[in-house]
């Protein structure tokens, strides 16, 4: 009987010890997710964007407890709201200030680019936004307060 109060124990003891220690079956890693994350914008439709004369990038962010998007477009901050499935992606409510600047027309084109998605493609740290099969805009992972200037060369 000792024995087999022994082995319980142990039994007991180990798994345990792996419950402690063993992660989600489906872990929900940085890699894996566009929530929560700068994405800096690297190109529209496919061209490069213009750097700024200041080295502030336009950036986006999903945030995922508000279903909100807030991001910078190269002038003027905007907001708005995002429906997100493992692939489609569409934006609405998005607002922003109204700031003159020497990038009104990229960013009038980032606007337009988000209002457009549809879908969405990530590989790795690269976020593709589409309108229907037409790549719209490109992004990369990153920090707006540390803009690394060779970010684009990257791509």
């Amino acid at each position: 009987m000792k024995t087999i109060h022994r082995f319980f124990f142990i039994l007991l003891a180990v798994v345990y010890a792996q419950a402690c220690t063993t992660k989600p079956a489906t872990p929900l890693a940085d890699d894996e997710t566009i929530l929560d994350a700068y994405w800096m914008l690297l190109s529209l439709e496919g061209e490069n964007v213009p750097e700024s004369r200041d080295n502030r990038m336009a950036y986006m962010r999903l945030q995922e407890r508000e279903n909100d998007i807030l991001g910078f477009a190269g002038c003027n901050k905007f907001s708005g709201k995002y429906k997100l499935t493992e692939t489609s992606l569409q934006l609405s409510d998005l607002a922003s200030t109204r700031m003159s600047c020497p990038y009104i027309e990229t960013e009038n084109k980032l606007m337009e680019a988000l209002r457009s998605t549809t879908s969405y493609r990530k590989s790795g740290d690269v976020l593709t936004l589409y309108a229907g099969n037409k790549a719209v805009a490109t992004f990369r992972a990153g920090n707006p307060d540390q803009v690394d200037t060779d970010l684009r060369e990257r791509q």
